[in-house]
Order: structure tokens, then C-alpha cells, then sequence
């Protein structure tokens, strides 16, 4: 397995148990929570992409 894909699979497992962790506490009503989830995961999210897709350019 390629670095990218490493770091590609890492963002989805962490980004998806900030997506469970979100929907525990919206069926327990912490939209709190529910709220700080959805936006560090959503940044998250975005970093780990935009890593993946300009990996040749990083640090170059």
C-alpha cells in the first residue's frame, strides 16, 4: 500500500468514528456535540483530501 493510500484510509477511519460519535450524541440530544463533530470532522475531512490530491506537490 502506497503512503497516500495509508493516509487516505486513516482520514476515513477517523472521520467515520467522528461520524458515530456525532450520532450517538444527536440520539442522546448533545447537538453540542453533534455540532463539534460535524466541524472538526468536516475540516478533517477536507485536509485529508486536499493531502491526498496534491500529494506530488507537498513538500516539493
Amino acid at each position: 500500500m502506497e503512503t497516500r493510500h495509508a493516509v487516505l484510509a486513516l482520514v476515513v477511519a477517523v472521520t467515520g468514528v467522528m461520524a458515530v460519535r456525532g450520532a450517538v450524541a444527536a440520539a442522546a440530544g448533545d447537538f453540542g456535540t453533534v455540532a463539534r463533530q460535524v466541524a472538526v470532522g468536516g475540516i478533517l475531512a477536507v485536509f485529508g483530501v486536499a493531502l491526498v490530491r496534491n500529494w506530488d506537490t507537498v513538500g516539493a
